[in-house]
């Protein structure tokens, strides 16, 4: 009936060891407690069951069965002792040894009970009796050994089960803290992937406009001046969204590609087209930019004649893709040449096209170059359609 052992358990991660010692103190109240109140019950049994059936009203008899159950009591406590000296050892040997100590223990209250029998009622020569007297004993202990077994294991169980849930909530606080630290990971390279592609535009742009203003091109310097305003703007406001509507990324795209435009005035040729229902879909923030301005340098600007940039948009096997054109150049005839060119590039703009994409869509997607019917080369953006939700 023991509540209390668990001395041999190994205390959770993280237990106060003043709560241990709360704890330790409150079993051992509890202990006393259903001891106290077996014996108890044992004394009222025996009253009821003996006592009064055969007439035993004698403060004699009354004194002697309060004394063998305080006797009783007495002896469970080496017997629990017992009980935790050997709860370490193999299961065969506790078990071996916890029955001969019940046999033990009960056996000695039975002799102490029909001694006191003897000396407290004036009844002598019961010892022929005595297996009558130690049959109901080894009951009575085996019942309280069969208690004890099964409070302590149940105790086991609870801590086991408490441990577990300690664990497994430290697991999850651990996997949150995880996927947290992952994902500021990835923001911060975001961020710094943006960081990186805004300076590296707005160091080209404002050399574009000091060249402009060299030339007396002052008009066209305003002009450009304005539409990277607008720029900024719309890089500053869309900062913090990952993923914008294609739209906007369009209207992004245009004003680019209009600052440019005012630089090689009639020689660069636009063609903008997105379909009005895809107008919605989701798309990293600023992620044609770095392929037109691609285009731009490797065509218009190396060409004479300058040419032309197509932008369009369209659906296939539930992907997005996105494709910049450019009409290439004479410096650069052969279309392998220009993409061997392409893929040896270290420019910035095109391997943070390709980290960028891999932050956010892992190896969902693909970045493709071709050769473009405008004659020069095709790069195509697939990612995977997703409607965005838009408030009115």
């Amino acid at each position: 009936m023991n509540t209390s052992d668990n001395q041999r358990t190994p205390p959770i991660e993280g237990q106060n060891q003043t709560n241990a010692l709360s704890r330790g103190i409150d079993s051992n109240r509890l202990f006393w407690i259903m001891n106290s109140t077996g014996w108890i019950g044992i004394s009222l049994l025996t009253y009821f069951s003996l006592s009064l059936p055969y007439s035993q009203f004698e403060l004699s008899y009354f004194a002697h069965n309060i004394s063998q159950s305080l006797v009783g009591l007495l002896l469970t406590l080496p017997l629990r002792w017992f009980f935790k000296t050997v709860w370490d050892w193999p299961v065969a040997q506790r078990f071996t040894a916890a029955l001969i100590a019940t046999i033990f223990f009960s056996m000695l209250w039975a002799v102490l009970r029909l001694l006191l029998f003897m000396l407290m009622t004036q009844e002598q020569d019961l010892w022929a009796d005595y297996g009558g007297w130690v049959f109901p004993s080894i009951f009575v202990f085996f019942t309280w050994s069969a208690l004890y077994h099964g409070i302590k294991y149940y105790q086991l169980l609870q801590q086991q089960r408490e441990a577990m849930l300690v664990l497994e909530s430290k697991q999850r606080q651990r996997a949150l803290q995880l996927v947290k630290a992952r994902a500021e990971v990835k923001d911060a390279q975001l961020q710094l992937l943006r960081y990186q592609l805004n300076p590296h535009f707005l160091f080209n742009t404002l050399n574009s406009v000091a060249s402009l203003v060299s030339a007396e091109r002052t008009d066209d310097a305003k002009t450009m001046l304005s539409r990277l305003g607008d720029f900024l703007r719309f890089s500053l406001d869309a900062g913090d969204d990952t993923l914008i509507p294609l739209d906007r990324e369009f209207w992004a795209l245009s004003q680019y590609l209009m600052i440019e435009q005012v630089r090689f005035s009639d020689r660069m040729t636009l063609d903008l087209d997105v379909p009005a229902e895809l107008e919605s879909l989701l798309v990293p923030n600023m992620l044609l930019q770095p392929l037109a301005e691609n285009a731009i340098k490797y065509a218009i600007a190396l060409s004479e004649s300058g040419g032309t940039i197509r932008v369009s948009a369209h659906l296939k096997d539930s992907k997005l893709m996105l494709s910049v054109e450019d009409s290439g150049s004479e410096r650069l005839s052969k279309p392998v040449d220009r993409k061997q060119v392409t893929e040896s590039s270290t420019g910035i703009g095109l391997r943070n096209t390709r980290d960028r994409l891999k932050n956010i869509f892992g190896n969902d997607f693909d970045l493709l170059i071709d050769e473009s019917p405008l004659g020069g080369l095709c790069f195509t953006v697939a990612i995977p359609a997703t409607e965005s939700i838009r408030e009115d």
